[in-house]
């Protein structure tokens, strides 16, 4: 009774060990990510909350400032 429950116990921890991966091996599996400073960041969503540009000139989308668009709904759903 014993060694079956012990052979249970080995078994469980063999399976185990397997299904996770080696640090060595996880780290080569992952691709090196070049992300932008914290700073660039900022910047970036900055100028897409305060700036005007075109998303799709096909289907006329663009993009307006947050302060722009806030004042835009206000002013449609005030009627």
């Amino acid at each position: 009774m014993i060694v079956a429950i012990l052979g249970a116990f080995l078994i469980f921890y063999i399976i185990i060990n397997l299904s996770y991966e080696s640090p060595e091996s996880a780290a080569l599996a992952e691709p090196e990510i070049e992300r932008p400073s914290l700073a660039e960041h900022e910047a970036t969503q900055s100028d897409k909350l305060t700036g005007y540009s075109v998303t799709d000139a096909a289907s006329g989308k663009v993009r307006l400032p947050i302060d722009r668009a806030k004042s835009l709904v206000v002013s449609e759903n005030a009627n």
